[in-house]
């Protein structure tokens, strides 16, 4: 058994400074079997994680998506190295900022100009206010996660500290269900400003959901954007657009075009994004901030050269079949379902007898780190990984499903589970970040 001692002396002084311990929930502890599990990191490499003790593990979470082509990758770094000498925010633009810009026109579809930020939930949120003030609309249709901030977050079970007025102003529609979308329209006739969504939810759009998305927000006068946070870089260079040829009016990315770094964009037609020339606010002090912007190039050069995304989707596929027939050997068609495509893809956990989903995803969970793997069930390949991993993930994932079987038979977990019990911040069918 492994030793983290060095982790849960970390996790009673962060408990005492910071809600959770942790500054995202989903890298909480509360995720992981408690006292059986790393809560703190100290490096990375490859495709590979060192704890604060000294314990290894195969990272399949991939720091929540943004990890595209590994830890402590030497272009990105020495592109950072570079930059660093020079100088990180200045008192006026700098040269890289257009590069990155040019690159992005470059492999984006819908990309006629980018404007940066930070987080995924700016790109969003900016996107949404450029959606607005081009149609002098303010409601917002919605399908998926888009950040935290009120517009989104207030369309949820998570709208504590939310007006209600602001809540109002976004309806939600249904993935893969058009005629959810139809309803909002006929319900608001002339009063929708934009429609946003993730393109690729679960296992992906179905009988051409997202050209039928795009004509019927065009046909009723609104701005279609593609939430790409998690699908921009991941799937295909150019994104969903590329991968399902729909090319939206604004698309916002984050997560995976900077390999951990912080930064995101918001990119879409110069007809709507210039309107942050005339006055519409979308600007911080760090929007330019060069170190990022230098290994975000780094980083796409080295995703667009040939073949990353065969790799990629090779090992996804290997993962996720693997998984499908350990499930179908196991028995555990009703326990245990994978979702996803390859690059994104996992299992969830379904009540069962006494024990209920978080139960399963406690034996799962405690399996996987016992094996040296992390991962919070949906999993995210990376260019690091190799089909060794896969096999080391395949291998914990059988250990798992077998102590499952036993959980279902003895309808307990005692004599299995070690650490505490997986305990999320925010239950199944609540917003989760992943």
């Amino acid at each position: 058994m492994a030793n983290y001692e060095k982790s849960n002396d970390l996790l009673k002084r962060a408990i005492g400074v910071t809600p959770l311990g942790a500054q995202t929930y989903s890298k909480s502890y509360r995720y992981y079997c408690q006292g059986d599990s790393p809560a703190f990191i100290e490096r990375g490499e490859g495709c590979y994680l060192y704890d604060v003790d000294g314990n290894k593990f195969i990272d399949f979470v991939c720091a929540l998506g943004p990890i595209t082509i590994g830890y402590n990758i030497e272009e990105v770094n020495n592109a950072i190295k570079e930059q660093l000498e020079k100088g990180i925010s200045f008192s006026l633009q700098a040269e890289v900022e257009v590069e990155l810009a040019e690159k992005i026109i470059d492999i984006i579809p819908c990309a006629e100009m980018v404007r940066f930020v930070k987080n995924g939930g700016d790109a969003t949120t900016s996107a949404i206010r450029l959606a607005r003030a081009f149609t002098g609309r303010d409601l917002v249709a919605l399908s998926g996660y888009h950040g935290m901030h009120d517009w989104s977050i207030g369309s949820t079970e998570n709208n504590k500290g939310i007006p209600k007025d602001v809540s109002n102003l976004t309806k939600t529609f249904e993935y893969n269900n058009i005629e959810s979308l139809k309803e909002l329209f006929e319900e608001y006739p002339n009063q929708i400003a934009a429609v946003i969504l993730e393109p690729i939810q679960a296992n992906g759009p179905k009988d051409d959901f997202l050209q039928k998305v795009k004509d019927l927000t065009h046909e009723n006068g609104a701005i279609l954007i593609f939430d790409e946070v998690v699908s921009g870089f991941r799937y295909a260079l150019g994104g969903a657009s590329e991968l399902y040829d729909v090319v939206p009016d604004m698309a916002a990315f984050g997560k995976g075009m900077g390999n951990g770094l912080p930064i995101s964009a918001v990119a879409g037609k110069k007809e709507i994004m210039k309107q942050i020339e005339e006055g519409i606010f979308v600007s911080t002090t760090f929007g330019g901030e060069a170190l990022s912007m230098a290994g975000s190039i780094a980083a796409l050069k080295i995703l667009e050269k040939p073949g990353s995304y065969e790799h990629i989707w090779k090992l996804g596929t290997m993962l996720k079949e693997g998984l499908e027939s350990l499930i179908k050997n196991y028995e555990l068609e009703d326990v245990i379902l994978v979702s996803g495509l390859p690059p994104h893809c996992g299992v969830e956990f379904e009540d069962v007898g006494s024990l209920d989903y978080l139960d399963i995803n406690s034996i799962f969970s405690q399996a996987m780190i016992h094996n040296g793997i992390i991962t919070v069930g949906i999993n995210n390949i990376n260019l690091s990984h190799t089909e060794e991993e896969i096999e080391a993930y395949l291998f914990a994932a059988e250990e798992a499903m077998i102590n499952i079987k036993k959980a279902i038979e003895q309808d307990s977990t005692d004599g299995i589970l070690i650490g505490k019990k997986v305990d999320p911040v925010f239950k199944r069918n609540i917003v989760e970040e992943n």
